[in-house]
């Protein structure tokens, strides 16, 4: 998945179970069959006379339903269970991740994810914008999403084994929804070493993909790039996990010369999530053969995100280039290193650069080194629709130290800067960011109250009897 610079990258392809072997255009996004079905059952549920509303049916009798030897009772049990987003309820849903029925497995898929969403109307518009095509699937735009999509609850241990299961379906739609989803719930576990079972969950990845359909295999690519991305974040993995890591990165490796153009680029954007050092040799031989066109600039890009000292002179080489996007990575890269003399020769020159991506870039490079000084440039990148995807991946990736920084921008006369401020808390702040987020959601702008009771829900967990709130 290349990088938009804003956390996201291009759409992913999904498969249409119509013709699974046959490969779309970049971001296709197919409905299936058994997504349509579900669909369908919820809107006659919806449509009929009886409650709609999992607030107005017993609790015991919706999760009963999802008993019911009728596949449809346990589609209607899903979707009222994914309405009402009821936590208590994932124990009694992670079951059907496994059901012998296509589409209640499907269904029950996207419930489990839904249930640990901060919003679903959200991430589905926050994907919408990604994924153009119709027919995505909330894992889909969930993943796209990128940080930030799910509550403080962390997913239980059930429902990632149920998804594991899931990856082995039958039905491709199912493992494509399932790999997704496995990648959205795993990081924040991944991130809090609290991930059950890993070397099964990677094994099952691989699995799809080592399969032939590139679609497939581009899911799985993503999902690892993801989860191994968050085990780098975390520190130093054990043995075994360092062997699986390896693994799964020469796979992705391998990746690079395959003939879907999609699947190269995800690849590349894989191995850079996951700072995957034994990359860097042959992503750099990418972009220098390539040089310019979409490739070169997402070879560059994950050589970038993976910041490797052995790559500072080829970094400092592109400083000279005629392309502001290209000197824009070269910055971050070094920012990466966190070399001094680089950084030092970095502000030398790019400090008297006129391009406003690559100024943003060094102010995101210096905080990286410690050097909070640029921040309110930085942070004024909210402001501008060309920076704004900048600026929120530059916040999330400095981390809590952004955090204490973010107090100050709270109360800026723009709102675009306190509708930032307020999102980006959620994900790099903690228990003390509350006190700000509580003023937040009381801000006289709707935008920045929205943002700031996201952030809310993603730092405090969510009680298992509550439904989600509005």
């Amino acid at each position: 998945m290349t990088s938009t610079g804003d956390g996201l990258g291009t759409c992913p392809q999904r498969p249409d179970d119509a013709a699974i072997a046959a490969v779309g255009a970049a971001c296709r996004a197919f409905a299936t069959g058994a997504v349509m079905a579900a669909i369908v059952t919820a809107a006659a549920l919806a449509a009929a006379p009886a409650p709609a509303r999992a607030q107005d049916v017993p609790f015991e009798t919706v999760t009963a339903g999802l008993k019911s030897p009728d596949p449809s009772a346990r589609i209607g049990s899903l979707v009222l269970l994914r309405q009402a987003g009821y936590l208590e309820a994932a124990p009694a849903v992670a079951p059907l991740l496994a059901d012998a029925d296509p589409t209640v497995q499907g269904a029950a898929v996207e419930t489990v994810l839904a249930l640990y969403l901060v919003d679903v109307k959200y991430t589905v518009e926050a994907g919408r914008r990604i994924v153009k095509q119709k027919g995505a699937t909330l894992p889909l735009y969930a993943f796209v999403q990128g940080p930030g999509a799910t509550i403080a609850n962390p997913a239980i241990p059930e429902v990632i084994r149920g998804l594991v299961a899931a990856t082995g379906s039958i039905t491709p739609t199912v493992r494509f929804d399932a790999a997704y989803t496995l990648a959205v719930l795993g990081k924040p576990l991944l991130l809090k070493g609290q991930f059950p079972d890993t070397p099964k969950v990677i094994d099952s990845l691989i699995a799809i993909l080592r399969e032939s359909n590139p679609v497939m295999k581009e899911a799985a690519t993503n999902a690892l790039g993801r989860l191994l991305g968050a085990v780098t974040q975390a520190g130093e993995p054990g043995a075994d996990l360092a062997s699986i890591r390896t693994e799964a990165g020469d796979l992705i490796v391998g990746g690079l010369n395959e003939s879907d153009a999609n699947l190269r680029l995800a690849s590349m954007g894989a191995l850079g999530e996951m700072r995957y050092e034994r990359a860097v040799q042959s992503l750099t031989e990418l972009y220098n053969y390539h040089k310019k066109g979409p490739e070169a600039m997402a070879a560059l890009d994950a050589v970038a995100k993976i910041g490797h000292p052995g790559s500072i002179p080829f970094f400092l080489a592109q400083l000279s280039s005629g392309d502001a996007q290209v000197r824009r990575m070269a910055v971050e890269g070094i920012g990466r290193t966190g070399d001094a003399a680089a950084m030092a020769q970095t502000q030398l020159k790019a400090g008297r650069d006129q391009s406003a991506y690559v100024g943003h870039a060094l102010a995101f490079a210096k905080a990286r080194n410690g050097n909070f000084s640029e921040m309110p440039k930085l942070v004024q990148g909210f402001k501008y629709s060309s920076l704004a995807s900048d600026t929120f991946s530059y916040l999330v990736e400095l981390g809590p130290a952004a955090a204490l920084e973010l107090a100050a921008f709270s109360t800026n006369g723009d709102p675009k800067i306190r509708t930032g401020v307020a999102e980006v808390l959620g994900i790099v702040g903690n228990q003390t960011s509350l006190v700000l987020l509580d003023v937040l959601m009381r801000d006289r702008s709707s935008a920045v109250a929205d943002a700031a009771l996201r952030s809310q829900k993603r730092l405090v967990p969510r009680a298992g009897a509550a439904g989600r709130m509005p």
